[in-house]
């Protein structure tokens, strides 16, 4: 006699998920894509261009280059086991239902974050990782080769998503539902990954082919629900206050004046408000009423960006006048949003240079774009 009534099945846990739709895996790999954009990783990156300061207990060692490998490993994890994992898993799914957009789209993510991994750490496991079975211990590819298989990927997903938004299909509740193209955002993502390669010319002609307006970044989407706040918000209201502050960085020298711009720049006075606000001890991060509230998007490609790029890959190839007229179409933008004075260049050559190099940079508070600029250069 046995049991075998009794425990046939005691292992199945029905409850226990062994799939899922292809478009709420792909959400996870474009949450991975958001958290990388404006958490640890930013904060840090901000911290080692001076746009921040580390104000207080772990800050102030990570601020000062006082860093493990561990403290890595919730970035390695999301970037391979949340993310880029799970835009393979999502892409395969499209695969096999014909859903060449769910397919375009995982492709665009895995781009997305193998290229700033490779961008950050150099040389990284990518031909032989994710599949455990095949591969328990996958060999680390060239940080070269590893931008032109990304590359690779982004060719590969053009066709797919053809000319479908952002907000059509596959972008909310992720992304903000805006005037965003996946077409516009293969681009853009081109042209940065062509800028830390040093390939001016191919970022120069994939930037002229990127995000063409302001109302098409690919935006973060964030409310005031648990779960949905901005990431900086939640850092420096709710978790970690007085972290990180802008007390004494060079950004917010430039911004006061108290390091003086390549170029004036009188609008700074408007703008420094929406990214600081004072403190007892100096300035904080504007989590009130400014780029880090509750609700604010937070750029993960972005029209700035691309134009800059545009910008600094002309001026690279000594073409002066293709490099002013992005720069200067940038800094009129900015006259608009902020209603303050953004004078337009009439520089050539290194000095042209130097000044959308900084515009960038005042531009772009805790974008990961920004390290990878200053390392680059």
């Amino acid at each position: 006699l046995s049991c075998e009534d009794y425990t046939d099945g005691i292992n199945v846990d029905p409850n226990n998920f062994t799939s899922a739709p292809g478009n709420l895996i792909l959400g996870q790999a474009e949450l991975v894509a958001v958290k990388l954009s404006g958490s640890n990783s930013s904060r840090f990156s901000g911290m080692w261009v001076d746009q921040f300061t580390g104000s207080d207990r772990q800050y102030i060692s990570a601020g000062n280059y006082l860093v493990t490998t561990g403290d890595f490993d919730d970035e390695w994890d999301d970037v391979y086991a949340d993310g880029a994992a799970q835009a393979r898993l999502a892409k395969a799914a499209g695969v096999e239902s014909g859903d060449g957009l769910l397919e375009g789209v995982a492709t665009i993510m895995e781009a997305l974050l193998m290229g700033e991994a490779a961008a950050l750490w150099g040389d990284i496991p990518y031909r032989t990782a994710f599949d455990y079975t095949e591969n328990p211990d996958p060999t680390y590819d060239a940080q070269a080769q590893v931008l032109g298989d990304v590359q690779a990927l982004l060719r590969e997903a053009l066709p797919k998503v053809g000319d479908a938004s952002v907000a059509a299909v596959y972008g909310p509740p992720i992304f903000v539902a805006n005037g965003a193209k996946w077409s516009e955002v293969i681009y853009s993502l081109s042209a940065r990954y062509y800028m830390i390669t040093k390939e001016y010319n191919l970022a120069h002609g994939a930037a002229l082919q990127g995000i063409s307006s302001a109302e098409g970044d690919l935006l973060s989407f964030h409310s005031s629900a648990a779960g949905a706040r901005n990431l900086y918000y939640q850092f420096l209201i709710e978790q970690r206050g007085g972290y990180l502050t802008g007390n004494g960085s060079h950004l917010v020298k430039l911004m006061t004046g108290e390091t003086p711009r390549a170029i004036a720049t009188p609008g700074d006075a408007a703008r420094f408000g929406s990214y600081f606000e004072p403190s007892p001890d100096g300035y904080d991060l504007n989590a009130t009423d400014g780029i880090f509230t509750i609700d604010s998007s937070f750029p993960i490609v972005s029209w700035i960006e691309t134009r800059m790029i545009e910008a600094e890959a002309a001026a690279q190839l000594s073409l002066d006048a293709e490099a002013l007229a992005p720069f200067n179409a940038v800094r009129a933008y900015l006259a608009t949003k902020y209603d303050a004075d953004f004078p337009a260049s009439t520089s050539t050559g290194t000095q042209l240079w130097m000044e959308i190099m900084e515009e960038k940079y005042v531009s772009m508070p805790g974008s990961i774009q920004i390290f990878h600029d200053v390392r680059r250069t």
